[in-house]
């Protein structure tokens, strides 16, 4: 059921139920709000109502004393699910964004950037905060952080318990404390990993299905594997293995015996040329910075809009049944001449529909068909890993040939260019983890029908 909550003055840990519960209610003993559990009274009032059409909108009443309340650490102003199960009374969902490692960053302002996934609180409901792994206390389970406060329409600092699910948004924090967030939630923290662009290629390389999809890669350890590389593919980028948004990336072309590399690793892109493979050698002599963490990728003739690059950017997120679903599709167009569709540089948004309509004219009907299943497929075969994932961004790109190839996928996406192109179905992005993260709590949809 929805319910309020009502303070009443107690020198006990009281809850305050509706007479019509005395019955349901009449062996509970403790009441559970996130990861906090606590022994408890109950009395039972008519001033306390429960009417037959129960919903966000009409909630309950229930009552609890100041002592359970702060004993809980649960803030009063929210609606929440309750539930009555065995000898227990659930409170929910506890549902909270894990942040970086710099909890000082993280102020009320800083939040207001997650507020609009909040537009989908009435189906959620319950306490839902944002904090770093750096402000646990591991002693009592709790954390410092910021809640969304629907009354105030604002973020305001508080502690609170654990929460029942965590959708994780940074990907800095140490492997033990994820570890032991893991542990506690029993699983429920999602995109609980991030796997490097070399691990993922690793990783499916060994997929027969998919290996069609890849893009010749190696990674990249010193001058002469480059070289032998390039050999077999005369033009070649260079991508760090873990920075996104086209950051570090070069562009290295071979014509004859004449190198040229485009480095996109400042504000402008700077282009250099080597006469032979000496000058290119000195050159990555004073660019160590391009082995061991970078990989050697084959470079693509991608289509193009005009004399413009795209590539497409595929959403894909997991459903309240657990299944994968894509909601979203973008296609990143690069400035003219350029080699990266990044919005972040430069680029702009269209529809896949329009991107393929400019690019090919016609025939290309099946590829819209070829990217979902080929999307599908990348995410069954990461169910079958060590992991909880429920969001990726998947960048596919599609050749002058049509062929479809398998780019890269992020756990911790953008989805600026669907803020531009389409708002409904950018807030529809923006709620789904929400609407996952309270499947995955005793809370979930079709345990609460009134």
């Amino acid at each position: 059921m929805w319910a309020k909550i009502e303070l009443k003055k107690s020198e006990s840990e009281v809850l305050y139920l509706p007479s019509s519960l005395a019955v349901d209610s009449e062996k509970v003993t403790t009441i559970i709000f996130g990861k906090k559990t606590v022994n408890i009274e109950i009395e039972y009032s008519d001033e306390f109502v429960l009417e037959n059409v129960n919903s966000f909108e009409t909630p309950g009443i229930i009552g609890l004393s100041e002592k359970l309340k702060d004993a809980l650490l649960i803030p009063t102003e929210l609606i929440y699910r309750v539930k009555i199960s065995d000898c227990s009374i659930f409170i929910g969902p506890v549902i909270g964004f894990l942040l970086g490692i710099h909890a000082h960053r993280y102020n009320p302002r800083h939040m207001e950037k997650y507020s609009d996934r909040l537009g989908i609180y009435n189906k959620v409901g319950g306490l839902i905060y944002a904090f770093s792994p750096k402000s646990i206390n591991w002693d009592n389970n709790t954390a410092y952080g910021l809640f969304y406060n629907i009354v105030t329409s604002a973020w305001e600092y508080g502690c609170f318990p654990i929460p029942d699910v965590i959708y994780r948004r940074d990907f800095h924090s140490e492997p033990e404390l994820i570890e032991k967030l893991v542990t506690v939630t029993e699983s429920k923290l999602f995109n609980s990993r991030r796997l490097s662009k070399f691990e993922l290629y690793d990783l499916f390389s060994t997929h027969k299905e998919f290996l069609k999809y890849l893009p010749a890669t190696e990674l990249s350890f010193d001058f002469n594997q480059i070289k032998k590389f390039m050999d077999s593919h005369p033009k070649s980028i260079l991508k760090p293995i873990d920075l996104s948004r086209g950051r570090g990336i070069c562009v290295i072309e071979k014509t004859g015996a004449v190198y040229k590399i485009t480095d996109y690793r400042y504000k402008y892109p700077i282009r250099s040329f080597f006469h032979d493979s000496s000058s290119l050698e000195n050159y990555f002599s004073i660019n160590q910075g391009f082995f061991n963490k970078y990989l050697i990728q084959q470079y693509l003739q991608l289509a193009k809009i005009g004399s413009s690059l795209f590539d497409i950017r595929v959403v894909m997120q997991k459903h309240e049944n657990k299944t994968w679903g894509c909601t979203g599709i973008e296609c990143r167009v690069s400035n003219s001449n350029f080699h990266l569709t990044n919005i972040s540089r430069g680029g702009y948004a269209l529809t896949l529909k329009e991107a393929l309509q400019q690019s090919f004219k016609k025939d290309y009907e099946t590829l819209p068909k070829q990217i979902d299943e080929l999307c599908q497929m990348f995410c069954s075969h990461m169910d079958t890993i060590d992991g909880h994932f429920a969001e990726f961004g998947i960048d596919v790109a599609v050749d002058i040939n049509k062929r479809v190839w398998f780019i890269e996928a992020n756990v911790f996406p953008s989805f600026k260019g669907f803020k531009i192109i389409d708002a409904k179905t950018y807030l529809s992005i923006r709620y789904r983890p929400l609407i996952y993260a309270l499947s995955l709590t005793r809370f979930k949809e079709n345990e609460l029908k009134p």
